[in-house]
């Protein structure tokens, strides 16, 4: 996959919103990102299962006991969290949403700030869609051997760019895996030079790439047989008929049958029987 993907589909949709803000979107868009297929499937439950292919294939790490934190408790850290917890690793969580915070506490996480953890983890996962999130200061104190990643998107989040100084030492040990040795000898792990280590060091199941690319070619004829005056120069949602849509496509994949509501349920509900299900503001 080349490096063109490394910027995630948040940081484009943020652009796309910036642009529309600032009066200079020259056409229609539809923001993929944040549709419940995109986000529960390719954001939640991929990253479950690629953080911990990564970091096997990378490093051959045994999860059992080690002390983690992740950065961020979006869907991509949740389903970071949920993968190394379920491997006997300890996880911490940092956070700077209150609800996504008490998310993480009900499901039986830690919240720290990361200096309060920085000298004791093994592992720091970046989720946060930030930048500096981890930065040289932190990466001075952690202790030799940890491991450095970054789950969210581009290479912003871990502050690499101040790891290039003479005074530290750069070891390609493996393709996507450099040691950075400091004076006194401590190393420090980081994976694919701070970019995203799903698509980097890992695989990308082709049933979560058909989920998002069936999302986004709908997203496109959406637009391309909406008649004119439906969508202005703006940044819209995908219809929530259509992410229904996506997902019943999936269906037969796991041989899945649908309850189909009657009449009179339909009518309690306020709902059509054939859908959309769910309010377009529901992610």
């Amino acid at each position: 996959m080349s490096r063109h993907y490394f910027h995630s589909y948040f940081q484009k949709s943020l652009w796309l919103y910036q642009l529309s803000k600032a009066g200079k979107l020259c056409v229609p868009a539809m923001n993929v990102n944040d549709s419940v297929t995109k986000q529960k499937f390719d954001n939640l439950y991929c990253c479950r299962e690629s953080i911990l292919d990564g970091l096997k294939r990378t490093t051959d790490v045994m999860f059992g006991g080690k002390q983690v934190v992740v950065c961020g408790y979006g869907e991509v850290g949740k389903g970071c969290c949920a993968a190394l917890k379920a491997l006997g690793a300890i996880v911490y969580v940092t956070e700077i949403d209150p609800i996504c915070a008490l998310q993480a506490c009900m499901d039986g996480f830690r919240v720290v700030k990361l200096n309060e953890v920085i000298r004791q983890v093994d592992v720091i996962i970046t989720c946060t869609g930030n930048k500096n999130v981890v930065t040289r200061d932190q990466l001075d104190r952690m202790k030799n051997g940890s491991i450095v990643c970054n789950m969210g998107h581009s290479n912003t989040e871990i502050d690499v760019a101040s790891l290039r100084t003479t005074e530290l030492t750069w070891e390609r040990v493996r393709s996507q895996v450099d040691h950075i040795i400091w004076p006194d000898g401590k190393r420090v792990i980081l994976l694919a030079e701070g970019r995203l280590l799903n698509l980097s060091c890992s695989t990308v199941p082709t049933f979560v790439l058909s989920i998002t690319a069936t999302t986004q070619a709908l997203a496109l004829i959406e637009l391309y047989n909406a008649p004119e005056g439906r969508y202005k120069q703006d940044v819209y949602l995908l219809p929530k008929k259509m992410d229904e849509y996506v997902a019943s496509l999936h269906l037969t994949t796991f041989d899945a049958h649908l309850t189909e509501l009657t009449d009179d349920q339909a009518k309690y509900l306020g709902l059509n029987k054939n859908g959309p299900f769910k309010p377009n503001y529901y992610r």
